[in-house]
């Protein structure tokens, strides 16, 4: 490896920014115009340290922070993300009100991916539980009336779709089988992220790009290529609502602070406490800190019969020692589908991607078979083709 490699901030820290922002990471590998400020590769670290410092130190006593060198500034905002984690921490401990009130899933969920599994399963079963759903209507009908779904009459006109059944019909299922877990994922996504807009697309590319890892493998380890797919898939959830709660939080503890700053008359703190901005690198820590074992609380609340969903999510929380296959796929397909994204961007050196692909635990002839898989689109199929 290069001396130039050397230089560069660990894979792990560039993928979790560009999961935030793709600038961010352009920022870290010094590929800013000469005279602008280098990105502070310890400022992520220095997040997380910050966010256990808060959470085990600053609640107890909080006369700690006022007796540090940080600035003003440091301290505003470790205060309003001490609040924020608080928040969050309080918003997901009950995993039904997440599902339901967060993310606006419904228990009729996992019934719907239950029936996609099933190997004869037929639209008549499908349509039963897709009706319950009136969001996912919207999301069909988007993608039923698109060329690759429109179908024609003998004379030549585009046939309108308006019914779920004829909507299902025309997709077909194995196309379902990969677009209702993502317009799960979709729905589960945040909406307002300013001023990083590039996390609910960044988080769907993710999901993705690990389900089609999983699905192209699925057969090496026991599982079925749907089951895969949605694992990978679901994989973001917990990250999803760490995300989508952060910048509601962030939010409200700023005005929070800001009253209480008010009502002491501090100037000086209130002045800095409007300059506030959400962080990446908190958001990251908290990620980090919260998102697996919520993934694990949020697919086991959902109630899944025949899907194996909570399984892997569970043993990586739990740091199973001897986990199932499926989990040591999944955890294989985050690495890999990390190093992906990464290349696709440019965010890695040539010299640095082979011992990056060893570490993701795939051998050589699984490499070989994800080499030519594509992970960033959906590998639909022309039904009328079959």
């Amino acid at each position: 490896m290069n001396e130039n490699s050397d230089s560069l901030p660990p894979i792990s820290e560039r993928f979790d920014n560009l999961l935030i922002d793709a600038a961010r990471v352009s920022e870290m590998m010094g590929r800013r115009s000469p005279g602008e400020v280098a990105f502070a590769q310890s400022e992520q670290g220095y997040a997380r340290r910050q966010l256990l410092h808060v959470e085990k130190v600053a609640i107890e006593n909080k006369q700690l922070q006022q007796k540090t060198e940080a600035s003003l500034i440091d301290r505003v905002n470790a205060e309003v993300h001490q609040h924020v984690f608080d928040l969050i921490r309080g918003e997901i401990e009950d995993a039904e009100t997440v599902l339901s009130s967060v993310l606006g899933l419904s228990e009729d969920v996992a019934p719907l991916l239950d029936v996609l599994s099933v190997r004869a399963t037929s639209i008549t079963r499908i349509e039963s539980h897709a009706s319950a759903l009136p969001w996912l209507y919207d999301d069909l009908m988007t993608i039923v009336n698109t060329p690759k779904f429109r179908r024609k009459d003998s004379r030549g006109k585009i046939i309108p779709v308006e019914t779920m059944r004829t909507a299902l019909s025309f997709i077909g299922i194995e196309n379902l089988r990969l677009l209702i877990p993502v317009s799960v994922l979709k729905r589960a996504l945040p909406k307002i992220t300013d001023p990083y807009p590039e996390i609910k697309t960044r988080l769907l590319k993710y999901g993705e790009a690990i389900g089609l890892s999983m699905r192209a493998l699925a057969d090496d380890y026991s599982v079925s290529p749907h089951e895969a797919f949605t694992i990978g898939i679901f994989s973001q959830l917990g990250r999803s609502t760490i995300a989508r709660l952060y910048f509601k939080a962030f939010e409200q503890a700023q005005l929070s602070l800001l009253r209480e700053a008010e009502i002491a008359r501090n100037a000086p703190l209130h002045t800095a406490m409007q300059k506030a901005q959400p962080s990446a690198n908190y958001l990251i820590a908290m990620q980090e800190e919260l998102a697996p074992a919520l993934t694990a609380k949020l697919t086991t609340a959902m109630g899944f019969k025949r899907l194996r969903i909570a399984l892997p999510f569970t043993e990586i929380a739990e740091q199973d020692k001897h986990p199932h296959d499926v989990t040591e796929l999944l955890k294989k397909a985050q690495a890999y589908a990390s190093i992906r994204m990464l290349h696709q961007g440019k965010f890695l050196e040539k010299s640095e991607i082979p011992l990056a692909l060893h570490k993701t635990g795939f051998v050589r002839s699984e490499r070989d078979v994800l080499k030519v898989t594509e992970l960033f689109q959906l590998p639909l199929i022309d039904e009328d083709k079959i």
